[in-house]
């Protein structure tokens, strides 16, 4: 089968590879033949080798992914061949996958699938940030790389429970859905105050990490909370110390997988994403076929740009 491998010798850090085909499905294993999935930007920086968490160099890429069960092993229930699924673990950038019935979930075949494949990860994400913060209705949440789908999503969950975002962004114009948008700069802490209505800002998202991380971090009232859940810079995270000593700030760092393993009920999350998804689906940008994975990665950062797994 084809599939997605790293390749440190390839100008992208890929390669498009045969690699044998996966087995039948054993007692509890269900084989899928995968669909579409997203270029996101750790798998971009794992194509470079810069991103600690794989699972394992020489198999296949890609974080998320969504597919059709082809094939179901002895003592599977609730999965039949036919049926639409998100692939919980990594490896999605190949034709087909033997996994654990346990990490695939099923998904309605009423939602498209390319809102299906970008499903996994983003939503999720910006779910779980908003239940750790904790924040109550009315309150002031300020993030950065607003124009990405995270924060789309964080916008549109936090206007749900109530909560107000101040949106950053590097560049105008700003102004999209929802929320006030202000333009980063050196003097964002002055003009985030105002432009809250001088309203405490109790939390901060950071995906940008580097100098942002502190001009966020000016921003929050003395008590708040910041969440570095990205590291789009490339440079570590830097904070005056003076804003830890005088404010008394939190900073932690949040990654998806580790919160997830303490979800009691996954499917019903999901299920709840999936229908949020289907009234106001992501733009997709580009739909390329595996072997044009490099003119993928070419593609510009905005909009979805997905990999079509079966052409």
């Amino acid at each position: 089968m084809k599939a997605i491998i790293r390749d440190g010798g390839a100008r992208s850090g890929l390669a498009l590879a045969d690699l044998p085909e996966p087995a039948r499905p054993a007692r509890g294993q269900v084989l899928v033949r995968m669909k579409l999935a997203p270029i996101n930007p750790a798998d971009r920086l794992a194509a470079a080798g810069n991103y600690a968490p794989l699972d394992g160099l020489a198999g296949p890429l890609g974080a998320e992914g969504m597919g059709v069960v082809e094939e179901v092993g002895v003592g599977v229930a609730g999965l039949a061949p036919g049926d639409h699924v998100i692939l919980l673990s990594r490896g999605n950038w190949a034709e087909r996958r033997l996994v654990a019935a346990a990490e695939v979930l099923p998904v309605a075949a009423a939602l498209p699938p390319a809102q299906a494949a970008i499903l996994r990860i983003n939503p999720a994400t910006a779910f779980h940030l908003l239940a750790s913060l904790d924040l109550a209705p009315g309150d002031w949440l300020i993030l950065n790389a607003a124009g990405s789908s995270v924060a789309r999503w964080v916008r549109r969950l936090a206007a749900r429970n109530g909560v107000r975002t101040l949106n950053v962004v590097r560049a105008g114009p700003a102004g999209e859905e929802g929320g006030l948008w202000l333009v980063d700069g050196d003097d964002l802490a002055t003009r985030a105050g105002p432009a809250a209505g001088g309203a405490p800002i109790h939390a901060a998202l950071d995906a940008v990490a580097g100098a942002s991380t502190g001009g966020l971090a000016a921003c929050l009232a003395p008590g708040g909370r910041l969440l570095v859940y990205g590291h789009l810079s490339g440079q570590p995270c830097a904070i005056p110390s003076a804003l830890l000593t005088t404010k008394g700030l939190r900073v932690q760092g949040f990654s998806l997988r580790p919160v997830e393993a303490h979800v009691p009920d996954l499917a019903a999350l999901y299920a709840d994403l999936a229908t949020l998804a289907a009234k106001d689906p992501e733009p997709i940008a580009a739909i390329l076929p595996m072997a044009e994975v490099e003119a993928a990665l070419a593609q510009p950062p905005r909009g979805r740009v997905l990999l079509a797994l079966d052409r």
